[in-house]
């Protein structure tokens, strides 16, 4: 099948009332993205002959509804109460977000623990002999054993557990980011993530950004002093979006994206 480029088409939608307008393909599916027909006077609004005549807008009776202005392409977001992005479509909530972060951690986390276990079990069988240690040290009136010789015997295992787990999740979210727009977790609640300017297709540059403005702090943490530091970081990104007008956490700010409700539309566009 040919690709189609994205871009503005007419609607394929059905149930669409004529006379149709038309509706962003993104490179891979139709999106929630609806335009009036091209020429066609917005309702509520003056045409441009009728503006060049100096016209005044209709007055409306006591009690009529308001006309509708529907939302034009790339127009400013000031005219709707809900939070969109510049082209009109509705952002995800925080408590979404978060349900769908928690589903893709418990995902990543298995799958993580499962290629990791060898590691894992090496850190458990590590402090078990150090307690037991510590156990006998303190019955029989010896020196207890270092928590430093410790944690430098488990400090090869604790560092690949962490490679493996941010390996697993640049795969999972890279993967998934490219291929549907969503994690598993996001796509379970009807969320997307986007570019905030336009829609499409999210190319690598973005969805690398976005991980490593999300996930990269892991990295610093070791580091003596600015791990504390850094360790705050994940709280203050995952809050971000709370204030935020843009409904934006740090790494979509990074990244220019937005996490978005979006229905699956199943429509595909004539090659």
């Amino acid at each position: 099948m040919t690709q189609i480029p994205a871009g503005w088409y007419p609607d394929p939608d059905p149930q669409a009332p004529e006379p149709k307008g038309q509706r962003y393909w993104d490179g891979q599916q139709w999106t929630e993205h609806v335009s009036p027909p091209p020429g066609q006077p917005v309702p509520g609004q003056l045409t441009a002959e009728q503006s060049t005549r100096g016209e005044a807008m209709p007055a409306q009776g006591y009690g009529a509804a308001p006309a509708y202005t529907p939302m034009a392409p790339y127009a400013g977001s000031a005219q709707v109460a809900r939070a969109t992005t510049p082209d009109g479509q509705e952002l995800s909530g925080w408590w979404l977000r978060v349900v769908a972060y928690l589903i893709d951690g418990v995902i990543v986390g298995v799958i993580s623990g499962i290629i990791a276990f060898p590691w894992m079990s090496d850190i458990v069988d590590s402090y078990v002999d150090f307690i037991s240690a510590t156990i006998d040290a303190t019955e029989s009136g010896s020196s207890t054993p270092s928590q430093t010789e410790l944690l430098s015997d488990v400090a090869g295992s604790v560092l690949m557990v962490t490679l493996i787990g941010l390996a697993v999740s640049l795969v999972y979210n890279a993967a998934f980011l490219r291929w549907k727009a969503a994690t598993p977790g996001k796509l379970a609640l009807g969320l997307r993530i986007r570019l905030r300017e336009r829609p499409g297709r999210l190319g690598w540059g973005t969805i690398l950004k976005r991980w490593v403005s999300q996930f990269g702090y892991v990295l610093l943490s070791p580091i003596p002093v600015l791990g504390s530091v850094v360790g705050l970081y994940p709280l203050i990104d995952g809050l971000w979006p709370l204030w935020d007008s843009k409904r934006q956490a740090l790494h979509d700010k990074v990244a220019a994206t937005n996490v978005v409700k979006q229905r699956g539309d199943t429509w595909v566009p004539a090659a």
